[in-house]
């Protein structure tokens, strides 16, 4: 391998506004057993630091072409930074390198069925596609579920829930 492959690339950003396909896809609230990469979610803290949290497929839904909709607890710190500051990014490996998808987030009425979940629906501003070429994001956050039949019921609920939140 030579210097040259070792050189900074800034990523890749979308021309398009639109959710990557891959991501959409796996955002889509199908075959939820089967998508154990967390999506890691950042939003801002009210000293201006990165504030992280790990969400799953069960909790967020795609709405292409350029929204998404999640539901966080209502008492998270997250939920009071996005209150504050609408900004949110979400991160996922996907093809070798790391999607990173910054939007802009608004609470919406209470969509969720279980009352200590808060919904909000978010507008993707930017969508870039972090890559080297000398070396491959294999995987990002990956987790087992102790009981998956008692998460996805709830899992199916939420994403009902998260379709449903549009036409209220």
């Amino acid at each position: 391998m030579g210097d040259i492959t070792h050189m900074y690339r800034p990523p890749a950003v979308t021309p398009e506004n639109d959710i990557p396909s891959e991501v959409a896809a796996y955002l889509d609230g199908t075959d939820l057993l089967s998508k154990t990469q967390a999506v890691r979610v950042s939003t801002v803290d009210d000293e201006g630091w990165p504030h992280a949290s790990l969400l799953s497929a069960g909790d967020l839904l795609a709405i292409p072409p350029a929204r998404i909709r999640f539901l966080i607890f209502r008492e998270s710190v997250t939920t009071r930074n996005l209150l504050r500051d609408e900004r949110v990014t979400a991160t996922i490996s996907f093809e070798g390198g790391m999607w990173e998808l910054r939007f802009r987030a608004r609470r919406m009425a209470e969509a969720s069925p279980d009352a200590s979940l808060a919904c909000f629906e978010a507008m993707l501003e930017t969508a870039r596609f972090h890559a080297v070429p000398y070396a491959s994001v294999t995987t990002g956050v990956t987790f087992a579920l102790n009981e998956p039949e008692v998460v996805l019921p709830r899992w199916e609920r939420q994403i009902r829930a998260l379709r449903d939140a549009g036409s209220r």
